[in-house]
């Protein structure tokens, strides 16, 4: 009777449906975004983790640096208000990078089960992990932002404030899809970890703050230019300083130079690029989001 039943009446046509998937891709980012939504909802683990510690630097900054923004009468006073805004948005930047590799490594093991079982592809569920990414940043960017502009001291003016606002939003986020993406192209997060810190000295080295751009060697100077760090602190400071109309004392100089002049020649920055700035920041956001998405389609960890 098997035997009988296993062959096809003459005439039947095999078994055919339209499309792979039950749901449209839109149906299937969706299903993948509520289900990111409600597993980070659950997992406080993460997210109060990276809130504290966000809480933390920000208190230690803002009394570590306690209305510097405000002094801008010698080039000392420029490197210490420069310090504060890189060092804590490093900080922070690490530790969303470090956090976040264990909750992708963990979900990646159940995204090779349920793409395996034909529930959805693996762009959708990219994307959801991506987009769910958002709203946490964006909230840890708020009171960062409210804690550090306050207790520092820059100038509240809106444009200024936003400009900040914006840089560090866009910063946190790109360090965030960072350590997504170390973990899509290892095998776990003990290698995803070890992989990230490599590019940490790097990120510090060429980021302008410790070897100005214009004393960086010529044949060093193209990785300064695709340094993330770099725009972080190129934004940082011309957001705050680009109408400065002040002088500031510079030891070895018999001339008070303007504020803007020395940050021009000094650090090399154009005080009229934030445009390019900020589409900078963006594009290293979608392109290590983009570089998570890809190398979760095309690689595969699965060891069984």
């Amino acid at each position: 009777m098997v035997k009988e039943l296993s062959v096809p009446p003459p005439g039947v046509e095999d078994l055919h449906f339209e499309t792979q998937y039950a749901q449209s891709m839109w149906g299937q980012f969706t299903s993948c975004l509520w289900k990111m939504w409600r597993s980070y909802w659950q997992n406080p683990d993460y997210n109060l983790v990276r809130f504290f510690f966000t809480l933390l630097c920000a208190l230690m900054v803002g009394t570590v640096f306690w209305k510097v923004g405000s002094k801008k009468s010698s080039s000392n006073d420029l490197s210490t208000t420069i310090g504060a805004m890189y060092s804590a948005v490093f900080f922070i930047g690490v530790s969303n990078c470090q956090t976040v590799q264990p909750v992708i490594a963990t979900e990646r093991i159940v995204f090779y089960r349920e793409r395996a079982a034909g529930m959805y592809s693996s762009l959708p569920y990219a994307m959801a992990q991506v987009f769910v990414e958002i709203p946490y940043v964006f909230l840890q960017t708020t009171y960062y932002t409210l804690i550090v502009y306050a207790m520092v001291s820059f100038e509240w003016t809106a444009p200024k404030f936003f400009w900040f606002f914006f840089i560090n939003f866009f910063s946190f986020l790109y360090f965030t899809y960072y350590g997504m993406m170390t973990v899509s192209i290892t095998p776990n997060e003990q290698i995803a970890a070890i992989f990230a810190a490599g590019f940490y000295l790097l990120f510090n080295i060429f980021s302008g703050f410790y070897i100005p751009q214009p004393k960086i060697p010529r044949w060093w100077v193209w990785y300064y230019w695709i340094c993330p760090m770099a725009w972080t602190v190129y934004g940082c400071i011309v957001s705050q300083y680009h109408d400065a109309d002040n002088t500031i004392k510079v030891p070895g100089m018999g001339i008070d130079p303007a504020l803007t002049w020395y940050i021009k020649d000094y650090y090399g920055f154009e005080l009229d690029f934030m445009g390019p700035v900020a589409a900078v920041l963006i594009g290293f956001c979608v392109f290590f989001a983009f570089l998570y998405a890809t190398f979760l389609r095309t690689l595969n960890f699965q060891m069984r």
